[in-house]
């Protein structure tokens, strides 16, 4: 599949989808959940950072605006990027409807090709955003060419070690090979599209971090967020307010950094800073 038509795919996903991916963050459902957790996880990260009121910030990929309009609630200057244009009409909305359009700017353009001058911001946040390119080192060299000398870098991935797909044999990641072959044969046998479409990817911890470290980030912090649905060969084993509550004790283990839970949530949150690249080198 070619790049362009990759990013064509995903953006028409997000266009139908705008608005299912603005109301999660107001269900008390499972999934909805792990959403909220992370968007909080990230502005506590923020926080801690203690940046000053004029810091530049870019939220790429900034989906329905809720991360980029409690920034600017909190007195910052932020420029939104998305290349949907349902969803930047959700975050000028919101933005407006909050009284903070004047410090949101908004730009439809792809996080692959990054139409800012190198070294403009002091914090880059791509959330929920690695998933769905078709080609993250390209990203993550934009990310790193328009940041500061050791700005920072906030990047989640879905995370392919994730307990509950572990634990159900239809999903364990060791028996991929086996999965492979057996949508090999019924492709053979007329059974199955060869072309679902642009997938989100999933990428194990490690992934994550040798790629950060390829393009010139250092990590600094990182942590899991999300435990279920559970299943067992893709049937619920819990119901939805027991999945929040195995989920809610889970996570509890997990920040305490209990392994190996602290690895094994859906989401794998990194936090990093940018080093200056050295004799020309580039991310590869």
């Amino acid at each position: 599949m070619q790049c362009t038509d990759a990013q064509q795919k995903v953006n028409e996903y997000f266009e139908s989808s705008s608005e299912y991916w603005k109301n999660i963050y107001f269900d008390n459902t499972l999934l909805p959940t792990f959403y909220q957790d992370r968007h909080n996880a990230t502005l506590s990260w923020i926080s801690q950072l203690r940046l000053p009121s004029d810091a530049r910030i870019l939220e790429a990929g900034c989906g329905a605006g809720l991360l980029t309009i409690a920034l600017a609630r909190d007195g910052y200057t932020v420029d939104a990027l998305d290349s949907t244009a349902a969803m930047l009409q959700i975050t000028r909305r919101d933005a407006q409807n909050h009284g903070v359009q004047d410090r949101v700017r908004l730009h439809a353009a792809d996080v692959h090709a990054l139409a800012f001058v190198p070294g403009m911001f002091d914090l880059v946040i791509a959330i929920g955003v690695i998933p769905w390119l078709h080609s993250e080192r390209a990203a993550l060299a934009e990310m790193h060419r328009v940041l500061k000398p050791g700005g920072y870098l906030i990047v989640t991935a879905d995370n392919n070690a994730r307990l509950n797909r572990i634990l159900d044999p239809l999903l364990s990641p060791a028996l991929t090979p086996l999965r492979a072959a057996a949508k090999c044969v019924l492709r053979l046998c007329g059974a199955w599209s060869p072309d679902p479409g642009f997938q989100p990817k999933r990428h194990y911890p490690h992934e994550v971090r040798r790629l950060i470290r390829s393009c010139n980030f250092r990590e600094i912090d990182s942590c899991t967020i999300g435990f279920g649905p559970f299943t067992l060969f893709r049937k619920n084993l819990l119901t939805d307010a027991s999945g929040v509550a195995a989920h809610r004790r889970l996570q509890a283990l997990a920040q305490k950094g209990v392994r190996p839970l602290c690895r094994m949530g859906s989401h794998y949150m990194v936090l990093a800073r940018a080093v200056p690249y050295r004799n020309d080198q580039r991310c590869p």
